[in-house]
């Protein structure tokens, strides 16, 4: 269908919804059972047109601010319509059966201002999505604008648009778009994310309000690789939480809302496919376990959605995708503190490692999503989703050692990360006004690595080479040619491992709410209570093969018959064929030294489980007019957790050396917080919030393998350790432009942490005896300010076709570090914070041409902190473009190219005095795309 601008003006995008996503011809004398509360015309639109199945056509201008009157009941369509609009000065012009025109005959009400919706019931903890239909760079961003005007918490969006896409596909890349949010990458995509500076472990993330778990690395932070933005409609960061939130949030959560099928009756479907390449293919990359090389890249997401019933009652929603990306990482790293731009000889201990990284990633997964309108007042819903992605890497490595032996060195990470998580839930409206909520939840992730390291050494002498520093880049030269010949290698080590860890996250939650609907005036409250655990397990088998008992075993037989050169290098580097060499090794099995007490360190003694529960209970007041709405209230937590790991007592050699330790502890915290927003003018919005909050410890800090030091000490976990406690201050002023036409924001914060865990050693008395203990403890305290901008442009002045999108943070951190060594040291920022984050996006639309170009800045941060500042490791600062363009051949088939990593950005860590040593540096390479999109 197409529709005439003029009609619709600048008619608000919920409204286009309506339009373009239209029901079936709907009799005109049919009962259907309508449930509207009192709301602003604009939203009341799409809201009626889901539950008559009518299609609602009115111009912005007649909309205005005008509010309907509440519908409840059973009858036809035109009965309720009549009822809704009434007292709004809009009728009916005409009525053709399936499409009905509004027009206004009476001044509509400008004053006072749309009121700002609460949210109702978990997971809807946020401002309502409406059936927004996006279909444009430009839509996207104003859709995330109006979300965050409804929403009283500070709190970001980012949407989907209609053929279900983002310009990221990655939500943690597309995450970092939002201001104050930092993406920890990991090689070239974003893995994690961390908010306002604050360490990815302090951010927690759900989907649809189901808290997901993660497995990785002994760490809370949450793996967000696996999950396509394709997969979910609206990515919200919350940055300042309210009662009814996790307590477990100081920097924030992160909630992926996924599609309502009830609220886009019919039947709707979306895919797309794109095919792609990398320019980074340098590295050799058929080995072990890859039959290939530097294949194709491509991906598919479908989703498709159905109403079912007279009264589309019951929805389903169902969701694939599939993708395949390879390419190429090459890095350099150094370890040692040599600066002259001459070449000199390595000193002792000095290290020049080359790696190259093949690696090809495989993600996949699905999504159901089940609701049904059991009775207007009962509606219930279950989603089961499971994402996937696996990693099949090559790790090619040469190291070239001062005065040691120097390595050649063959690992295979075949990774698999899993996450699975299904949700049932059910909201109950016993009478006007009131809720009750039920839900409960099940996730479950994975880690899962497997890895067969090789390790052959130089034989006799250490190998001399030279090293010279020139812009950071530690280049060798004069190198003994023995490090280059493979039959001066032997073989050192042989220690296949497999990580297993797992984590499983249960919860069930009970809401009662009275007075909560978003267009409440008044007092209300919610209650609610809500129990959590989370088990962590951890696993790991080492088998480790450390001597060749017939004599010296030659790399000479183990050879790849590859050229490669490595990044900065001026050879060729060595790179051991593992297959050759697990073919001798299998076929002889007993001439290989068993090193049995390493086996049992590295595999009975890394073991553990971490087991954690969260009783809570939270009570809220609320208070919302025309023009302000507030939310106060506290929430109790009480934690409970249990470690059980491995001491080690003796040699390893035994299994008697390992003794089984087992600990528990018990903690509450009241979390008390306050937000309110207020309408300054119809367009001036001021927000304020203040909220506490904790960050659990990481498992590995609870319940990690204990060793015996060589110095007799201890080095072990910490299961008494408390959560850190964190408040929050937030200030904000948000002027909304005039018909809908963008943003400018300002928002001013601050957090501070008591109790922040670091590990150093301490004496302590340990069986009666005196010993030095070095373990993770509550230990300091960390703070930080910020300063955020907004700008949202929907077009640039005397340049319509053009829009912008920026924002930018500055992070002002203040720490203070125990190293490893016990030295105290204050630092201006704290680990891993850049103190400025940008982004600029220009949007271009004409006709059926559309182009993205965006920038991503991302300043330095300190990575590694050390005893001194020459020693600490600094990550430079990053400026990524990437860009896409768009022709739209119809209004559901759209050609899309894009290109990451437009201007080849690297990774560069720098060390030693005024970082002056390139500690690491690594190069990616570009990514591009090309594909299509439909929709139905």
């Amino acid at each position: 269908m197409t529709l005439d601008p003029r009609m619709l003006g600048l008619l608000a995008p919920a409204a286009i919804a309506v339009v373009l996503g239209a029901s079936p011809a709907v009799a005109q004398d049919t009962l259907r059972v309508f449930d509207l509360p009192a709301q602003p015309l604009r939203r009341a639109i799409p809201a009626f047109a889901r539950q008559s199945g009518l299609q609602i056509v009115a111009a912005e201008a007649d909309v205005g601010r005008a509010r309907t009157s509440a519908v409840r009941g059973r009858m036809t369509a035109r009965t309720a319509l009549a009822t809704m609009l009434a007292g709004t000065g809009l009728s009916v012009r005409t009525d053709d059966g399936r499409t009905v025109t509004l027009m206004r005959s009476a001044p509509p009400r400008r004053w006072p201002p749309p009121p700002r919706p609460i949210p109702t019931a978990p997971p809807d903890t946020t401002a309502r999505v409406e059936d927004v239909l996006v279909s444009g760079y430009r839509d996207l961003h104003m859709a995330g604008v109006e979300l965050q005007r409804q929403e009283i918490r500070p709190t970001a969006f980012r949407t989907s648009d209609s053929i279900g896409q983002q310009p990221d596909y990655n939500i943690a890349d597309s995450l970092r778009r939002l201001p104050g949010v930092q993406t920890v990458f990991d090689e070239d995509e974003g893995r994690y994310v961390s908010i306002r500076g604050l360490n990815a472990s302090y951010t927690l993330g759900q989907l649809d309000g189901a808290a997901l778990a993660t497995a990785e690395r002994n760490n809370r932070q949450l793996n967000m690789e696996s999950i396509p933005s394709t997969a979910v409609k609206v990515l919200e960061v919350i940055k300042s939480r309210t009662p009814d939130l996790d307590g477990n949030a100081i920097g924030g959560l992160i909630n992926l809302r996924v599609r309502s099928p009830l609220e886009e009756p019919g039947l709707r479907a979306t895919t797309s496919v794109f095919a792609g390449m990398s320019d980074s293919t340098g590295a050799p990359g058929r080995g072990f376990g890859r039959p290939f090389d530097d294949g194709g890249n491509f991906r598919f997401d479908g989703a498709v959605s159905r109403t079912f019933g007279d009264q589309d009652q019951v929805g389903v929603l169902i969701s694939t995708n599939y993708s395949r990306r390879s390419r190429d990482q090459e890095r350099l790293s150094t370890a040692h503190a040599m600066t002259s731009t001459t070449p000199t000889p390595a000193a002792a201990g000095a290290g020049v490692y080359y790696r190259a990284y093949p690696n090809t990633v495989d993600r996949y997964g699905g999504l159901i999503k089940l609701e049904a309108r059991l009775d207007p007042a009962l509606t219930a819903r279950l989603t089961l989703s499971h994402f996937q992605q696996d990693d099949n890497e090559l790790r090619l490595g040469q190291h070239f050692l001062g005065q040691r032996a120097s390595q050649v060195q063959f690992n295979s990470f075949q990774i698999e990360k899993p996450l699975t998580t299904v949700q049932a839930a059910a909201d109950w409206h016993p009478r006007a006004g009131q809720r009750l909520s039920v839900r409960a939840s099940w996730s479950r992730a994975v880690f899962y690595e497997s890895s067969p390291e090789v390790l052959f050494q130089l034989s006799g002498p250490p190998g001399a080479f030279d090293i010279a520093v020139r812009r950071g880049v530690s280049y060798v030269s004069g190198a003994d040619p023995r490090l280059f010949a493979p039959d001066q290698y032997v073989f050192a080590r042989h220690s296949p491992y497999v990580d297993d860890s797992a984590e499983t996250v249960r919860e069930l939650q009970v809401d009662h709410g009275v007075n909560r609907e978003p267009d409440a005036r008044g007092w209300g409250f919610e209650t609610g209570l809500k129990r959590r655990t989370l088990a962590r397990n951890s696993d790991r088998t080492q088998i480790v093969h450390n001597g060749y008992g017939p004599g010296a075993l030659s790399l000479a037989g183990f050879v790849s018959p590859v050229a490669y050169r490595p990044l900065e290098g001026a050879f060729d580097q060595i790179v051991i064929d593992y297959d050759a060499f697990l073919r001798f090794f299998t076929a002889n099995p007993q001439a290989f030294s068993l090193d049995v007490a390493q086996t049992r360190i590295n595999s009975t003694g890394q073991d553990y489980r971490v087991r954690e529960t969260v009783e809570a209970g939270y009570a809220l007041i609320q208070h919302q007019s025309d023009r302000h709405a507030l939310v106060f209230g506290g929430r109790w937590e009480r934690t409970r957790t249990k470690a059980d790991f491995m001491r080690q007592i003796g040699s390893g050699a035994a299994a008697q050396d390992f003794v089984p330790v087992n600990a528990r502890v018990v903690y509450e915290d009241f979390l008390p917080s306050v937000t309110l927003t207020y309408d300054l003018t119809e367009t001036l919005k001021l927000r304020l919030a203040y909220a506490e909050g904790v960050g659990r410890p990481n498992p590995g800090d609870l319940g990690s393998a204990e060793t015996t030091a060589e110095d007799g000490g201890l080095n072990r976990s910490n299961p008494t350790l408390r959560a850190r406690r964190g408040r929050t201050y937030d200030a904000s002023l948000e002027y909304y432009l005039p018909d809908r036409q963008g943003l400018l924001a300002a928002s001013l914060f601050q957090k501070a942490i008591d109790g922040e865990i670091y590990r150093y050693a301490s004496r302590e008395i340990v069986d009666g005896a005196s010993l030095i203990v070095n373990r993770p403890r509550n230990a300091a305290s960390a703070a930080i300010d910020g300063l955020e901008l907004s700008f949202v442009l929907r077009s640039l002045p005397y340049l319509t076709d053009l829009g912008l999108s920026a924002n930018v943070s500055w992070l002002n951190g203040r720490a203070t570090v125990l190293t490893p060594g016990g030295v105290v040291r204050r630092l201006g920022s704290l680990p891993q914070q850049s103190e400025r984050l940008a982004n600029v996006a220009l949007m271009y639309e004409r006709g059926p041409f559309e182009g993205y170009l965006s920038y991503a800045f991302v300043g330095d941060a300190r990575t590694v902190v050390g005893e001194t500042p020459s020693l600490d490791q600094v990550q430079l600062a990053s400026h990524q473009v990437d860009a896409q363009l768009r022709f739209n051949l119809n209004a559901g088939v759209r050609l899309t190219a894009e290109v990451r990593n437009l201007t080849d950005q690297d990774k560069r860590t720098v060390t030693g005095p005024d970082g002056a040593i390139l500690r690491d540096y690594s190069i990616y390479g570009r990514q591009l795309w090309i594909g299509a999109a439909f929709r139905y």
